[in-house]
Parts: structure tokens; sequence; C-alpha cells
């Protein structure tokens, strides 16, 4: 329990990781440790009484003396939904009044302390601006504050009061290069560099940041005593599969990796189809010569890229045929990660997607 207000806090487990920024979004005090023992998370919601929110029937089934809500669905709307609807949460008087990245309430800041902390336009058009005292993130209302504002209305149609300018945006202040007005929004943003340089940590550092719907798919390394052996590709709803692996003899090769083109096509496809359907935000992380040996991988890239959905991802940074013709694309943008520059491109590539979602949302 908060004991400032009396509101409810809670501790999501490591596949709530959505929901936890949503509900902070929202005002609510709520924990996301996703490296936990489940034993351990659920002696921290005992300890510190907060609601347990999980997926798994096993730690729901806990005999501890804790209250706990078992998520049911894949899709983050319902499980908001079913979350406010347990508690008979306040969806409205709270918002944007908390950090969603360390969940610390944020608080006000005199517009001349942050002078040389935020862009200059920031500091020119803006009159309002608080700050997270944990992790010094500074928040100020902008267009991100009013797609969390449009999304929560259509999640909440009849609790959401209309905007009135609250204090916080959900917009990370961290300096980075001048905004892209007046140029036209190519609406498919990719990120490239060489392997190793943090085009992944980026790509979900970004997502951290941005509060829309999102759907596709993440790839992430298998290791081994240290040692890389492979790779899983994970549908951001959930499926997962084994990509590539050292020990895989029979099929597509690259490098010293065989590929399974029946996890890129149960995993991989369904994801980007579903997140065309359903997503405000397409994520392809990555598209390189691996994913590449499927035809109908291929097609779900391209339907994507021609869908009026923005679509976030990373690209290898080879040529071939395939690549080099998304590259080529009239509506899509790459930007160069490199070792010197991964906090400015992370910077840039977050005000890109943002302007991106706001120009599919006036559209």
């Amino acid at each position: 329990m908060d004991e400032a207000n009396g509101r409810p806090s809670f501790i999501a487990d490591a596949m709530l990781g959505r929901l936890a920024k949503s509900l902070r979004m929202l005002g609510y005090d709520t924990l996301f440790v996703p490296h936990i023992e489940d034993a351990d998370l659920k002696h921290r919601a005992l300890r510190d009484r907060r609601v347990l929110l999980t997926r798994d029937h096993e730690v729901a089934e806990s005999a501890l003396p804790i209250e706990r809500v078992l998520v049911e669905s894949d899709r983050l709307e319902d499980q908001l939904r079913q979350v406010v609807a347990a508690f008979d949460l306040d969806v409205a008087s709270g918002l944007f009044t908390r950090c969603i990245v360390c969940n610390a309430p944020v608080e006000p800041m005199a517009r001349e302390r942050v002078r040389g902390l935020v862009p200059s336009y920031v500091f020119e058009t803006q009159a309002r601006f608080v700050r997270c005292p944990e992790c010094k993130r500074i928040y100020w209302p902008a267009t991100h504050v009013e797609r969390a504002r449009s999304w929560l209305g259509r999640v909440f149609p009849d609790a959401m009061a209309p905007a009135e300018g609250n204090a916080a945006s959900l917009k990370d202040a961290a300096v980075g290069g001048p905004g892209d007005s007046g140029r036209a929004v190519r609406k498919n943003l990719f990120v490239t560099g060489r392997p190793g340089v943090g085009k992944t940590t980026l790509i979900h550092r970004v997502l951290e940041d941005v509060a829309v719907t999102v759907g596709g798919f993440t790839t992430s390394e298998i290791r081994e005593a240290g040692r890389r052996v492979g790779f899983t590709i994970t549908d951001l709803a959930g499926p997962e599969g084994v990509l590539a692996h050292v020990d895989r003899k029979a099929g597509y090769r690259v490098g010293r990796y065989g590929v399974s083109q029946e996890a890129l096509e149960r995993v991989g496809v369904p994801a980007l189809r579903a997140a065309v359907d359903d997503a405000e935000l397409v994520v392809m992380d990555e598209i390189g010569r691996m994913e590449l040996c499927s035809e109908a991988f291929r097609e779900a890239v391209a339907a994507a890229l021609d869908s009026p959905r923005a679509v976030l991802g990373t690209i290898q940074d080879r040529s071939n045929a395939f690549l080099d013709a998304v590259r080529r694309r009239g509506d899509v943008e790459v930007v160069r990660v490199t070792e010197g520059n991964r906090e400015a491109a992370r910077t840039r590539v977050l005000e890109k997607i943002e302007r991106i979602l706001a120009s599919r949302a006036s559209g």
C-alpha cells in the first residue's frame, strides 16, 4: 500500500514490464525487477505490502498471505483494464506524476534550472518542467504526453478527463542534436552499425520511453560459458524460438551458425503480421542475413514497411539485394550508431520516432 495517499502499490513479474510502465504512467507505485527469483518476488510483495501482478500460475498460487492478480491477457490494453477493474483504480488524477523508468514521484523544477540540461529549442518553447529525483530525467509537456493521453482515452473512454496540461511529459530530456522541423517524416526508421556496437540496446532503451502499443520481434544472443553459440528470436507478445545455433547442421547457414527457417516463420512472421494489425509501432530487431533465408519473412517485412504503421528496427551493416532495397526506400531513414555516439544516437532516434508517431496520429 502507498501509505502517502492510500493507493495500492504493485510489484510486477518479468513478463509484465509494459504493464508496470503503464501503471506508473497512471501514477501508481509499481516495482518491476525482471531478474528476481520467484521466491524473492513473492517475499518482496509480502514485505512491502504490494499487490503481486503475475502471468505465472505457479507464482499466483503462492501460499503466502499476499494479494495477487493473475494477469490473463497478452494484450497490454486488456492487462491494464483488468488491474484497474480489480482495484477500481482512478486512472485520471495521478497521470504523469511518477517516473516511468525508475518509479519515483517526479518533482517540479524551476525553468531556469533546466537551462543547458535540455535542448535549446525545448527550453525556448516549454514553460513547465519536472525532474525525477532518482534517475535525474527531466520531463516536459510535449506531443508524447498527448499521444499517451490519446491511448489511455481509447483504453478508458469513460474515465479519462479532458487534457489540462499535466506537469510531466513522458519524454526523456537527454541532450541530443537539433530537431527535424520542416523535414518530411519518413515513417520507417532503422539503426545500423557494426556488430556489438549496441544497436539492440539502443532500441530497447527507446522502447522504454515510448507509451504506445508495440509489436514485432527482437533477437538476442545465446551464450554458454561466456561464448556466443546462437541466437533466439522473440515475439514481443511472448512466443520465442531458437533462430540459429552452432550445433544446427542442416539447412541455411550464416558463418558458423545453422539458421532455423521454421523458427523464423513460426515466431517472426506472425509477430510482424500481428503488429501491423494491432500495434502503433512495429519493431524489427534485426533485419540481416539470418532473417533473409525465408521468402515469407521478406514478404512480412515489406508488408510492414508498406503499411501505415511506424517501424523501428535494426538493419545489418552489410550489402545484399534485399537490405540495399530496404535502405533505398524513400520512406526509410537509417541512423548509424558508433561507440562514440551511442547516447546522442539514442536521443536522436527517440526524437525521430516520437515525430513519426505524432505524424501517424495526426494523419
